[in-house]
């Protein structure tokens, strides 16, 4: 079962995380490019006090995402740090007052290579949610234009992990990124499909008219639609359906609600684009071979 609540906050050594937070009640985070700018500043600062490594960043309107790695654990007391001071420069900056962000980041540990390239991919790609953007690579407030060489690395950025998957190939990178393909998941896990619809959910900041967790079973079940059917039984298996007439009843409601709100499919979109990436590091492999 997923989002039967939250989880204990993984914080270990070595660890790798994608993690997310956004505005409250949706609200803009970043009001200029000097707010922008102060992020990056405060990203320096955790880096030096809690050693932690950022290995991927988007700055989005109302919302960030950020790949972390904590050599010395620490996540907890870098987001702390970093959310804090930030709101604190925002509202003098701009005369306001109260919680900037939501509360809690989410954070979705990152436990392989599939993930972690399927991760900066996600993260880059999130540029083209802006308005006006068209290529990931002219979009200002991510990483991808280091690692492209657009420019030099801020201290605090590693890019060389991610490349070396690539043979250190900067055209083979930006082709992974940058290029559209069949958004059809093969062999994602029931658990990596269901965290990253607790992510995707999160990203998009509204209830959808409904309890958290039902409008996450309701998505994965509309996942589950557009999988090989050996993926699709493992994961509407992992439901625990009562009976499968109650499993038929159950895509048929889900269906309904999506013809009804398309919210819905945009949430399935967003799941494909992040899941079935993982499977595009076979042809990684291949690349910087």
């Amino acid at each position: 079962m997923f989002c039967m609540g939250r989880t204990p906050r993984v914080d270990i050594e070595d660890g790798w995380y994608h993690v997310m937070n956004r505005g409250v009640a949706r609200q803009e985070t970043f009001l200029c490019d000097a707010d922008r700018v102060e992020f990056g500043r405060l990203l320096a600062v955790g880096h030096e006090r809690f050693a932690v490594e950022v290995h991927a960043y988007c700055l989005l309107p109302n919302h960030f995402h950020l790949l972390l790695h904590c050599p010395q654990a620490g996540l907890s007391r870098f987001m702390q740090h970093l959310a804090s001071v930030y709101t604190r420069h925002v509202n003098d900056r701009a005369g306001r007052d109260g919680p900037l962000f939501r509360g809690r980041f989410h954070s979705i540990p990152v436990t392989d290579d599939r993930q972690l390239l399927a991760t900066v991919r996600y993260i880059h790609r999130n540029a083209l949610d802006v308005a006006g953007v068209t290529s990931v690579a002219e979009y200002r407030w991510s990483s991808h234009r280091a690692y492209l060489g657009h420019r030099r690395p801020a201290p605090w950025l590693r890019t060389d992990v991610v490349l070396e998957h690539f043979g250190s190939d900067v055209r083979a990178f930006a082709d992974f990124v940058e290029t559209d393909a069949d958004r059809r998941p093969r062999d994602a896990s029931p658990t990596a499909l269901g965290a990253t619809v607790d992510l995707v959910l999160d990203e998009r900041g509204d209830a959808l008219d409904s309890a958290p967790q039902g409008v996450a079973r309701t998505v994965l079940i509309l996942v589950a639609d557009r999988l090989d059917d050996d993926t699709r039984n493992r994961l509407l298996e992992s439901l625990h359906f009562a009976t499968p007439d109650a499993r038929a009843a159950a895509v048929r409601r889900a269906r309904r609600r999506a013809a009804a709100d398309p919210r819905l499919v945009d949430v399935v979109e967003r799941v494909l684009e992040l899941t079935y990436t993982m499977c595009l590091t076979h042809r990684v492999r291949r690349l910087s071979a």
